[in-house]
């Protein structure tokens, strides 16, 4: 995305929009078109195998192309299973590195966590997750709701009334190792929906389990938020705290090269690190295990390293 102008402002929006919450149109248009054909071959092959793709795309591709029909189907099975486990090996081998590192913090390298994920997916195919998935898919939600409503929350209600920063902070230097205001409502609401799931308050209540926690998620984290004045949103900044901004609004592209591994990258992936008197990386910042986030213990007010202020 480019910065955003003046000139620019709608088509950056329009971009924004289509790319972004965008893109629940044409899932939404996925999730039909599934309903239509397992209700298409409800009649036709029974419940028990309904559910399956290629007795849909069968049934239904014999409509059109009865000759071709096993074969379409079976190359789009294929494909879309191909496109989801290598988005899946992706977009995990992320969250498996981002959690070892912000943890421990320790990071083998992305390559490591592409093994570790296509292990676990090959032991619960092999382990038949598919007999379950209803239960798996049903359970889910619970959790994942409650995380999408406390970030949606955090964005579009504590930020409009200043109780979290006005921006997005990701660097370790910069941030408190727990803040109540995310985790805290979504793992309070993720509790009570999970306790709901399991018919803690009745069958009718059970059917409402993400609703539940998207409820809880929503109200908890602005009051969070509100509770503990965001104060631990940030726990330090740099002079000027990201990103740094030039007369006319625009993001500055100046680089700067990382203490730690060399490599230059722009000032807002740059923090300063008080413990080796440089400029680091995000990365390095996340996976030193030697400074024990002194920059957060020491610094008492904006720390500056040499990193540019502009006019």
């Amino acid at each position: 995305m480019p910065d955003k102008t003046k000139e620019n402002a709608k088509g950056w929006w329009a971009a924004m929009l289509a790319a972004g919450p965008g893109w629940v149109l044409l899932g939404a248009l996925k999730q039909l078109g599934g309903a239509f054909l397992a209700y298409f071959v409800f009649t036709k092959v029974g419940p028990a195998l309904a559910d399956e793709p290629i007795q849909q795309y069968e049934a239904a591709l014999r409509t059109f192309i009865a000759p071709a029909a096993v074969g379409v189907g079976v190359f789009f099975v294929v494909m879309s299973q191909i496109k989801i486990n290598v988005t899946n090996a992706y977009s995990g081998r992320l969250s498996w590195s981002n959690f070892f590192s912000r943890i421990l913090p320790w990071h083998p390298g992305r390559v490591v966590w592409i093994f570790l994920n296509v292990g676990i997916a090959l032991a619960l195919m092999e382990a038949n997750v598919f007999s379950f998935l209803n239960n798996i898919l049903g359970f889910y939600p619970n959790v994942a709701i409650a995380w999408i409503g406390a970030v949606c929350a955090d964005l579009v209600i504590d930020t409009p009334l200043k109780l979290s920063p006005g921006y997005v902070e990701f660097k370790r230097a910069h941030l408190y190792n727990f803040n109540p205001v995310g985790f805290g409502s979504m793992l309070i609401a993720s509790v009570v929906s999970i306790v709901d799931y399991y018919n803690a308050f009745g069958a009718d209540a059970k059917a409402f389990s993400p609703i539940i926690a998207l409820v809880i998620a929503v109200v908890l984290s602005p009051l969070f938020a509100w509770v503990t004045k965001g104060n631990y949103y940030i726990a330090r900044v740099d002079d000027p705290q990201p990103p740094a901004i030039t007369p006319d609004g625009l993001m500055t592209d100046t680089e700067m090269t990382c203490v730690v591994c060399g490599d230059a990258f722009e000032r807002p992936d740059m923090a300063a690190c008080t413990f080796r008197n440089e400029v680091i990386c995000s990365l390095c910042c996340s996976l030193d295990s030697m400074c024990h986030d002194s920059c957060k213990k020491t610094a008492s007010g904006p720390v500056n390293l040499g990193i540019p202020t502009v006019a």
